[in-house]
C-alpha cells in the first residue's frame, strides 16, 4: 500500500486491516480522491515529460541548425580566403594556376586556343609614393571593377600581386583576340578618379597563344612575362605579342 495512503487511512482509525463501520464511506472517498489525484499527477507528469521532450527536440534541432548554417558560412569564408584575392575579390594567384591548369588540359583535348594576358599598371609605385598605399589599393580595385564588367564570362581575371593581373582569353581565333585585347585596353585609356584624385594610368601588356607559343604553364607564364616586360620597354602602355603572334 502506498505510504500516504496508509497514513490517511490511519488517521480514519483502518488498522490491520479493519476500519470503524462509521469511516467506510469516508475510507472509498480518500481512496478514490487518493487514485484520482495520482491519475492526474502522472497525467500532468506525462504531458511534462511530453512537452519537455518536445522542447528538446525543437531546440536541438534549432541548435543543429545554427551549427549547420555557421559551419557551412566559415567552410565558404575559407574557400574564398583560399582562392580570392582579399583586396580585389577575383581569383589569386593560387587559383589561377589552378584554373589555368585546367584550361590547358581542356584546350588540348578540344585542339580550341587561349591567350594569356600579362598586365602590369604603368607607374603604379609612383601613385604609390604619391598618394599612399590606401589611394594605390583603392586604385586596384577601381581597375577590377571596370575590367570585370566588360570581358567575358568564360574568361578568366586574376591579380597575380601588387598591381600585376592575368587575363585568360579562351577558344581565342586570330581576329576576334585582337578585338578582345583592345577593348581592354580601351578601358585604360580613362582617367581613374580616387578619393577625389584624378589619375591617368594604363597598362603594359604582354600576350601569349596556346599552343603557339608554348603548350604548357611554365612556359607561357615566362614568355608572357617577357612580352610584358618588352612592353614596358618600349614605352608603356601598349601591347606586346610574343615573336609567333606577330607573324
Amino acid at each position: 500500500m502506498h505510504k500516504i495512503l496508509q497514513k490517511q487511512l490511519q488517521k480514519l482509525g483502518y488498522n490491520n486491516g479493519k476500519f470503524p463501520d462509521d469511516n467506510l464511506e469516508k475510507f472509498i472517498e480518500l481512496v478514490d480522491t487518493f487514485y484520482k489525484e495520482a491519475d492526474e499527477e502522472r497525467a500532468f507528469l506525462e504531458h511534462t515529460l511530453e512537452t519537455s521532450s518536445q522542447e528538446m527536440e525543437e531546440l536541438f534541432n534549432e541548435l543543429k541548425h545554427k551549427s549547420q548554417t555557421a559551419l557551412a558560412k566559415s567552410e565558404q569564408r575559407y574557400k574564398e580566403l583560399a582562392t580570392k584575392d582579399m583586396l580585389t575579390g577575383i581569383l589569386n594567384r593560387f587559383a589561377f594556376e589552378d584554373a589555368f591548369a585546367r584550361i590547358i588540359s581542356q584546350s588540348k583535348r578540344t585542339g580550341s586556343k587561349f591567350a594569356l594576358l600579362f598586365l602590369d599598371l604603368d607607374h603604379f609605385k609612383e601613385i604609390n609614393d604619391t598618394y599612399g598605399h590606401d589611394v594605390g589599393d583603392k586604385l586596384l580595385i577601381e581597375v577590377v571593377k571596370r575590367v570585370l564588367p566588360n570581358i567575358r564570362v568564360e574568361d578568366i581575371f586574376a591579380r597575380l600581386g601588387g598591381d600585376e593581373f592575368l587575363l585568360l582569353f579562351t577558344n581565342i581565333t586570330k581576329k576576334n583576340l585582337h578585338s578582345l585585347i583592345a577593348k581592354v585596353m580601351n578601358l585604360f585609356q580613362t582617367p581613374w578618379i580616387v578619393d577625389g584624385i584624378k589619375m591617368n594610368v594604363t597598362t603594359s601588356v604582354g600576350v601569349v597563344v596556346f599552343p603557339d607559343d608554348a603548350d604548357n604553364k611554365i612556359k607561357l607564364m615566362k614568355k608572357a612575362d617577357m612580352a610584358m616586360y618588352k612592353s614596358k620597354e618600349l614605352g608603356r602602355n601598349q601591347v606586346v605579342y610574343f615573336e609567333s603572334c606577330k607573324n
